[in-house]
Parts: C-alpha cells; sequence; structure tokens
C-alpha cells in the first residue's frame, strides 16, 4: 500500500512540474488544411511524433502543451518545416508563419526573440531541411589527417555557439535555452565525426578512404566516450535517433567487426528491420531503447517500402511497452504496410501491363517504337523513391488528362533486379495504370545519356512521340496537373 503510494504522489508530482507552453500563430500567403508540431513527449522533439492543428480562413491557430522542462518544437506541413521554436515552460509566443517566402518565412515574438531568431539561421538545425550529419560531414571528405578534422569541426560548433553565448551574457536568453542549444550543437557536431568516420569505412574497400582504418576506427570510438549515448539530456536532441544509429553501426562494423556481405545477405533474407533492433536491444535500456525502436519503426514505415517483418514488429513493440506515447505515431503509418499486404492478394487491374521478355529493350527509341501510342508521358521512378510514391496520389487526374489528349501512359522503374518483386508488388498497390517496364543496364545507361547526367533526379517525366523524341523533356508531374495540361497544349 506504501508503494502504491508513493507511486502516486510521483505522478502528482511529475504532473504540477509540468507548466503551459501557449503558442499563438499567424500564417501569411497561402493557408495550409493543417499545421503540425513536433509534440516534446519527455522533451524529446523527433519529426515523426507530431500533433496538428488547423488555422481558421485568416490563418490564425494556437497550440497549447504541457512541459517541464526546455524543448524543441518544430513547426512544419507535410514534412516541410517553416521553423523550430525552443519553447520553455510557462512561457508564450507568437509565431508568424509566410509560406510564400523563403527568407523570412518563421518569425517569434517572445522576450528571447534574438536567441530564436538566431536559431532559425542554422543551416543545419533541423533533420528535414538539409541539416543531415552525412551532408555536414561531406566538407572533410577529403580531409587526412584526424586533429584537423576534430579541430575544423569544433571550430564550426563554437563559432554558432559564440552568438548564443553572448545572449546569455546580456540576459536575452535563459540559461535553460542555452544549454539545450548547446547539447543539441554538441550531439550534432559529434555525430558529423561519425559520419566521417562511417563514410572512410565504406570507401575503404574502393582505395577511397582519406583516413587509414586504425585512424577512423580510432576517431569513432573517442566519440562515443566523449558523448555516450545513454546521456539522458540526448533524449532533448532532434539528433538522439540518428547519434544513436551511428554509434550502433559503429558496434557492429568496428568492434563486432561484423561485414557488410554478411549484412547484405540478412537484407536478402527480408531481416533487416529485425536485426537493427535487435542490435539495438544489445545496446541500448530503458526510455532509450523504447523511443529508439518507435523512431527506426517510424523511419522505417515512411520509406513506404511496406516490409512485412514492420508488421510483426510492431506488434511486439506494444506487447513490450503497452503503454508508450510512442504507439499512436506508429498506429497511422503501419496501416498503410497492412493495406499493402492485403492489396497483393487481389487480382491485377488488367489495364496494368508489364513489358515481358524486355532485356533487350535497350533505349528508349526502341522501346517506345515497340508500343502501341502517338505520344507517350513517361514517368522514371523506383520503389525506394519516396517523392516518387507521393505523385502517384493524383494519378486519377493524370490518366484522365491523358485520356483526352490521346497519350499513353509508360512508367520505368531504375529499380536493380534485386527488387523485381517489391516493384511488380508496389505497381500492383498503387494501381499503376499503364505500360510497366524495368531497365536493363543499356537502357539504364540510355536514360541518363538523354538526361545529360550519370545522376537522374526522380520522379523524371518526359513526353515523347511514337519514334521515342522527346519532345518535353521535364514535364510536370500529376502533382502539378494544371502545368503539365498547358505544357501538353503548347507542345500540340
Amino acid at each position: 500500500m506504501r508503494t502504491l503510494v508513493f507511486f502516486l504522489f510521483v505522478l502528482m508530482l511529475n504532473a504540477q512540474s509540468k507548466k503551459d507552453i501557449q503558442i499563438k500563430g499567424k500564417i501569411t500567403g497561402k493557408i495550409p488544411e493543417i499545421i503540425e508540431y513536433t509534440l516534446p513527449v519527455n522533451g524529446i522533439d523527433y519529426f515523426g511524433f507530431t500533433d496538428s492543428v488547423q488555422p481558421d480562413a485568416l490563418g490564425n491557430f494556437q497550440i497549447n502543451l504541457k512541459s517541464d522542462q526546455a524543448c524543441f518544437i518544430e513547426i512544419l506541413h507535410n514534412y516541410k518545416p517553416f521553423g523550430v521554436l525552443i519553447a520553455e515552460p510557462g512561457m508564450n509566443y507568437t509565431v508568424f508563419i509566410n509560406t510564400e517566402s523563403k527568407e523570412n518565412k518563421f518569425e517569434v515574438q517572445s522576450k528571447n526573440k534574438k536567441g530564436q531568431d538566431l536559431y532559425n539561421q542554422i543551416e543545419n538545425r533541423s533533420m528535414i531541411e538539409g541539416g543531415h550529419f552525412e551532408l555536414e560531414s561531406r566538407k572533410y571528405h577529403n580531409d587526412s589527417i584526424p586533429s584537423e578534422i576534430k579541430q575544423k569541426i569544433e571550430q564550426s560548433r563554437q563559432a554558432e555557439l559564440a552568438g548564443f553565448k553572448q545572449l546569455l551574457k546580456d540576459k536575452v536568453i535563459s540559461k535553460d535555452f542555452y544549454n539545450l542549444i548547446d547539447q543539441d550543437r554538441n550531439y550534432f557536431y559529434k555525430g558529423v565525426l561519425g559520419s566521417v568516420a562511417f563514410i572512410n569505412y565504406l570507401n575503404e574497400p574502393r582505395n577511397k578512404n582519406t583516413l587509414s582504418k586504425k585512424q577512423y576506427s580510432e576517431l569513432w570510438a573517442e566519440i562515443f566516450k566523449s558523448n555516450p549515448v545513454t546521456n539522458p539530456k540526448l533524449l532533448s536532441s532532434p539528433w538522439f535517433y540518428f547519434y544513436v544509429q551511428n554509434y550502433l553501426r559503429y558496434n557492429e562494423l568496428i568492434v563486432e567487426k561484423i561485414s557488410i556481405d554478411a549484412l547484405s545477405e540478412i537484407g536478402k533474407q527480408g531481416r533487416v528491420h529485425t536485426h537493427n533492433i535487435e542490435n539495438a536491444k544489445k545496446h541500448l535500456s530503458g526510455v532509450q531503447l523504447e523511443y529508439y525502436i518507435a523512431a527506426y519503426l517510424y523511419d522505417a514505415a515512411i520509406q513506404k517500402n511496406y516490409e512485412k517483418e514492420l508488421l510483426s514488429l510492431f506488434e511486439q513493440f506494444k506487447k513490450d511497452y503497452p503503454s508508450s506515447p510512442y504507439t499512436t505515431f506508429l498506429e497511422s503509418i503501419i496501416v498503410p504496410v497492412v493495406a499493402f499486404h492485403k492489396k497483393k492478394e487481389q487480382p491485377l487491374n488488367e489495364k496494368i501491363k508489364f513489358i515481358e521478355n524486355a532485356t533487350n529493350l535497350n533505349s528508349i527509341a526502341y522501346l517506345l517504337k515497340s508500343l502501341n501510342g502517338k505520344q507517350f508521358y513517361v514517368d522514371i521512378w523506383a520503389t525506394w523513391c519516396s517523392p516518387c510514391k507521393e505523385e502517384f496520389k493524383e494519378n486519377a487526374q493524370l490518366y484522365e488528362l491523358l485520356k483526352s489528349k490521346n497519350i499513353s501512359m509508360v512508367y520505368i522503374s531504375i529499380d536493380k533486379e534485386s527488387r523485381e518483386k517489391q516493384w511488380r508488388d508496389m505497381t500492383h498497390f498503387y494501381n499503376l495504370e499503364g505500360y510497366h517496364i524495368r531497365v536493363n543496364e543499356k537502357l539504364d545507361a540510355d536514360l541518363r545519356n538523354l538526361y545529360g547526367n550519370d545522376s537522374i533526379p526522380i520522379p523524371w517525366h518526359f513526353l515523347a512521340d511514337e519514334n521515342g523524341i522527346i519532345t518535353i523533356k521535364k514535364a510536370s508531374g500529376p502533382s502539378d496537373i494544371q502545368k503539365l495540361e498547358k505544357q501538353l497544349n503548347d507542345n500540340q
């Protein structure tokens, strides 16, 4: 009985320690249907754990939260961030969002406005807007002296913190505000160091590494000694998930010496997610493990590869953490995975036509000449390409437009042979009406030659005539159907 009373007392204390955070917002420009914001569950900021509010007709909205600590709140729409708010318990904020401005799209009015503005000027502050470890680490790909790499990265960190130190000294921002930024920047740049080590590991088999195995191994190990993943303060950083991911790679590849070939074999067996979560369980525990698994499942599911093992892993997560606050965020993104596997049991739409025996179709011209049609709208895509799959949402209006113009639909996948089954299943799931082919080596090369670059940014849409001659090299996708219609009309 005493234990129960003590437990209830602790819960009451925790509830009392959380204070209100009120955010009032005003949108100018095009008003989105909803505004999403990351929820500071246990002080954690992760782009997948969000709630939303609906702005009124004038663009006004209000967000009310409770927190017992300073935290990051990213405000976004469809994974496109407007900006980040550093929120402290008991404070009120007014946020201005301009959806039609690239330079001044986000402004926070508060007594620590200068600190808010300064943080939002940091280019690598957001993991979903160009702020990943790997992107930052590219600056050091040609460096070959570990001490110099560390010195350069530390200089970048200190340069970013300098402004906040002055604001703290001038009492514009609080100690809690500064500590949150300091911890965030510390782990971000340690993550960059980890990425430098990882890239050197990957480049070694091709003799493109600038650091020796001894150098990058020591560099990698040093990071996690100074900045352990078990530090509870790391949980409040947006970089927790990716930092831990780098740590788990280090243990697999360097400490346990598991080869890339062995990991590839696990992938072929369809167990890559199961393996990765089992690996996490060897090195994490408690709230860190719960958060990491939830973030991992979310990140894997939004890639829209619809792996069946995600279903069993989600069920296991619910058993392991029956009261987890993260379950509600995972449920909605697991639903499409369930739908994908149910769809596979249904008969194929007769308007979906796979081009069989396509090994000799080595050029776009030869491919299109073999089909029946006067004009072809061609969609270059891949099963791993999320933006490609986003475009499929608007296919109904695309097919209607193409039918009115007597234009045939052709989908060309640049997937490798190992993803043959996934390609066919995904074509079925998205109900992609038209002709379908997966490139062979020569057709892939011809595509890149036609685009004019070894790297093709996908989705790529183009219009071609019956001879395979491209008449519109960069046509709009179905998500901008009005622009596409104008392009087609101008091409007639």
